[in-house]
């Protein structure tokens, strides 16, 4: 086991997520799920991300990363399709004491999401150590529908 699977409890705390697409958008959802106070980083985003920032449920920066919008952080994803600004972004947190999350690469990540599942007071997740996101969807989605079945009966 390489990474300790633990609750954290994120609710007002500020955590940046640079990337505007399909995984930056997971990952920022996650945050606002768990109460997180979410800025998003990226000069493009997709219309969920917009619709978020235009509700003002979170920030959303229209620009490239730059290494100020972690100051007061305590906890960056990077979840872009460039590995040097996912590795500036991972330097940049660890020299400022942030926690870092590489969604491209968990060998960078000093916390990783594992693949969760919550309804009716009970949260799931599942984790593969990063090394196969896909097989952790696979593996909470049978574990989603066997309690689902425990609720039925």
């Amino acid at each position: 086991m390489k990474y300790l699977p633990i609750g954290l409890d994120l609710r007002g705390r500020t955590c940046v997520v640079v990337g505007g697409g399909k995984i930056g958008t997971r990952k920022a959802t996650n945050l606002l799920q768990a109460g997180a106070a979410v800025t998003v980083v990226s000069p493009e985003a997709t219309e969920n991300l917009v619709q978020l920032a235009r509700e003002k449920r979170l920030v959303w920066h229209k620009e490239a990363y730059r290494g100020g919008v972690l100051d007061g952080a305590f906890l960056a994803v990077a979840a872009t399709d460039d590995e040097d600004t996912n590795i500036r972004l991972v330097r940049d947190a660890r020299t400022r004491g942030v926690l870092a999350c590489d969604a491209s690469d968990a060998s960078r990540s000093e916390v990783i999401f594992g693949a969760l599942h919550h309804g009716d007071g009970v949260t799931l997740a599942v984790f593969t150590d990063g090394r196969d996101p896909s097989l952790a969807r696979k593996t909470r989605d049978r574990i989603a529908a066997l309690r689902d079945d425990w609720e039925e009966k």
